[in-house]
Order: C-alpha cells, then structure tokens, then sequence
C-alpha cells in the first residue's frame, strides 16, 4: 500500500510525485474504497477501453489532500442542486466539493466529441433568474457549496434572462454566491446597453470549454462591469484628440496575417477601460464620447447565429 497521500491505496501501478515525496497522481488496478465528502467514492480501476485509456485514477494536492477522483462507474453525487451522475469529481484542499463531470471519456484517437456528446443527457437546474435545461460538461460550486458555474456542450444554447435583457447563450454561465447572475457567454453577437452606447457583445475566442470566464459580467446588484466585442472603438474626449482602439492585430509569427481579437470593456463607476490586448486605457465617462464600431465575422459563427427560424430556443 501506498500512504504518501492522506489515504491508503492498493494496487498503485503508476504515480508520479511531487517534489517532498507527496503523490501527485497514480493509476490503480485494484478495488479502492475512498470517503469523501460526498460519500464513498471508488477510484477507476479496471482495464480501459476506448473512453478511458490514459486515465489516472487520482490525483492529489501537494498536501496529500485528494483533488479529482475519476470515478470507476458514473456514480451519484449528493450536491446543492440535488444528486447528479457524474464520471469525474474535483475536490478543493479542504475536501468540499469543487466540481462534477458527469462524463469523463477521453476524445481523440478512437473517440471523438461527437461520441462523448451522444452520451451526454440534458439537465435541468433552477436558479433566482430562471430554469436551464442543457447538456453540461461540468457545474461548479463555491467551497462554501454554493453553485459557481455550469459548463454547457459546444453547440448547447440556453435562453438567459439576464440585467440586460432575455439572450440566448453558449459555453456557460457563472453565478455569484448570492445565486444570481455573474456572467454569460452569448450564442450569437447581441446588442448589449452600456454607460458608452451599445456595444455588440460578442466573443470570437471564448473558450467553449470553461463557463467560469465570459464576455457579458455583472456584479450582484446586475449591473453591468463588463462586455467583450470586437472592431473598433472611437474615444474622443476634451482632454485630448480623437483616437480609434481597434482589436485588428497580427501575431508574431504571422505579421502578414490580420487578425481580430476581442476587446474588453470593464465599468467601474464613472470609469470605463479599454483593453485590446495590446493597448490597455482607463477614460473617465463625463467628459469622453465613444463609438463601438463591431467588426464580428458571422460567417464563421454557429447555427444559433444563422436565422431564428430553426431555433430550438423558440
């Protein structure tokens, strides 16, 4: 048995460690009951097949504390939205509950996303703005239990009302502890109301992996603190001369290709900042004009952004 975690583990095939000796990782090829605060748990085990080849079984924080439990069969999870499936649980240090996954298959050679996706099955959770319903690749929890965020399926789109108005949105959704709205991603370029104008709200790079970060941010009294676009926008201000911040670039190993990257726009009382990834600035709202002038490619932009006719949102 191995015990340089805070548990005893049998049939430890593989790990790697951390700097101390503490295990940071391992596989297992025996029966491993482990408690947790979500109950007992087992730790996947037996031969893998095309879902689960190269999966570790555990992983560890450098304290020996356990951080994620890849589970051997999908396993209910008690959590604050009631008792999920789940094929993978993430931890915090302290052993409250961070994260459920309900599926955990591996994609790439011999298993694609489109395989993972037939596997997963829509949920439906009910918060202080409204029910969701959409397939989900993982929900978050504050440390204190509260939910934090839910992840959704690349092409899931859910109806959100929101501060600003009722949106469809994409990749995810995050929420303050108070259980309302933090932060959404929009499933298509939205005209958004902000202390500049109105500004297109729309992310070309958001990760559609990750519901925790997104272009449209409210603070807990919903007002708005922050947009992302894309184009340009025009400052002109008492103080100084008309200027133009635009989100066109070109990368450094290809100057001679164009591209766009998205600006940020984050409100702060009477102060608004503009970051382009290249050029940050701070403007002060009484006495500064802006212009959002969106330059989004919706050629390249999902279904949900094609036409309302065949929109499942309704």
């Amino acid at each position: 048995m191995l015990t340089a975690t805070r548990i005893e583990l049998r049939g430890v095939t593989q790990h790697s460690d951390y700097p101390d000796g503490v295990m940071a990782e391992c596989k297992l090829d025996k029966l491993n009951v482990v408690p947790t605060s979500c109950g007992d748990l087992i730790p996947h085990y037996t031969e893998p097949d095309v879902r689960t080849k190269d999966a570790k079984s555990m992983s560890f924080y450098p304290s020996g504390a356990i951080r994620v439990i890849n589970l051997e069969s999908q396993t209910l999870i008690p959590t604050p939205l009631g008792a999920i499936p789940a094929e993978l649980v993430t931890f915090y240090e302290d052993g409250q509950l961070d994260g459920v996954f309900p599926l955990n298959g591996h994609i790439g050679f011999g298993w694609t996303e489109a395989e993972e996706l037939k596997l997963a099955r829509p949920f439906t959770f009910s918060f202080s703005f409204g029910e969701v319903t959409a397939k989900i690749i993982n929900v978050r929890f504050y440390p204190t239990g509260e939910v934090k965020s839910l992840t959704l399926w690349s092409g899931e789109t859910v109806k959100l009302t929101t501060p600003a108005g009722i949106f469809p949105a994409r990749a995810g959704l995050r929420l303050h502890r108070s259980g309302a709205l933090a932060s959404f991603e929009p499933a298509m370029p939205i005209a958004i109301r902000t202390p500049i104008g109105f500004v297109q709200a729309y992310d070309v790079d958001a990760l559609t992996m990750a519901g925790d970060q997104n272009s449209v941010r409210f603070d807990e009294a919903g007002r708005l603190t922050h947009v992302a676009t894309s184009g340009d926008i025009i400052i002109a201000s008492e103080s100084s001369d008309t200027h133009r911040i635009s989100s066109r670039t070109c990368l450094a190993l290809a100057k001679d290709i164009p591209v766009k990257l998205a600006i940020e726009i984050f409100f702060d009382g009477d102060q608004v900042t503009i970051d382009s990834g290249e050029v940050c600035q701070t403007f002060s709202l009484t006495d500064t004009r802006f212009v959002a002038l969106p330059d989004i490619d919706t050629v390249s932009l999902g279904a949900c952004d094609l036409g309302c006719d065949s929109c499942s949102l309704g």
